[in-house]
């Protein structure tokens, strides 16, 4: 398979970058609060365990590091979604805490989806290109979860060509693109 060059020099993520990105996070982290204290309540009320929990993903330079959700499936019976948990899926609330991710620089607000270590190791092995997407931290939406916001885990070589083009593509015009189709694809999911 042919090897897909990386434009190293395509938005490099400044220390000014870094403090606006920390700031919106926060503010979003602010503004977003009544969503994630409802979002854990009802979570605690439904699972009956922490409602927070943190799962091992693949950032940047395949590092790896805990990412944060509500959580949505009970530790005993898993693969199980409940029905609260499908709400808190279906309206993105459960992905608040990934704010803390982006606030302690694990993750960036755009980017490819951090993955976990066996889902890495299992693409790796279709298409060595899938470790290009670690050349820039994960993020909590990108290009590739607004041009296929319905795929789910098994399709990750489908969105790779996605995650690629924003790598080699990112900007800060780019990013406000996707946080627009982001905000766009939350509230038409909803309304479904």
């Amino acid at each position: 398979m042919e090897s897909i060059l990386i434009n190293s020099n395509a938005h490099n993520k400044s220390s000014f970058y870094r403090f606006f990105e920390v700031l919106t996070a926060s503010v979003l982290l602010l503004l977003a609060s009544p969503l994630f204290i409802f979002g854990c309540i009802l979570s605690l009320i439904d699972l009956k365990e922490n409602p927070i929990y943190s799962q091992i993903r693949v950032g940047k330079h395949n590092r790896l590091f805990l990412m944060y959700k509500i959580k949505t499936i009970a530790d005993h019976s898993m693969d199980q979604i409940t029905l609260i948990g499908k709400i808190l899926r279906k309206s993105k609330i459960d992905e608040i805490p990934q704010l803390f991710n982006v606030i302690k620089g694990d993750m960036h607000i755009i980017g490819p989806r951090p993955e976990q270590p066996q889902y890495v190791d299992e693409f790796l092995k279709i298409n060595s290109n899938f470790s290009l997407r670690h050349e820039i931290k994960p993020g909590i939406t990108g290009w590739a979860q607004v041009c296929l916001p319905k795929a789910k885990p098994k399709d990750n070589l489908d969105k790779l060509k996605y995650d690629l083009y924003y790598v080699n593509n990112r900007s800060i015009k780019f990013d406000a693109i996707i946080i627009l189709k982001t905000i766009k694809i939350i509230i038409t999911l909803n309304s479904n």
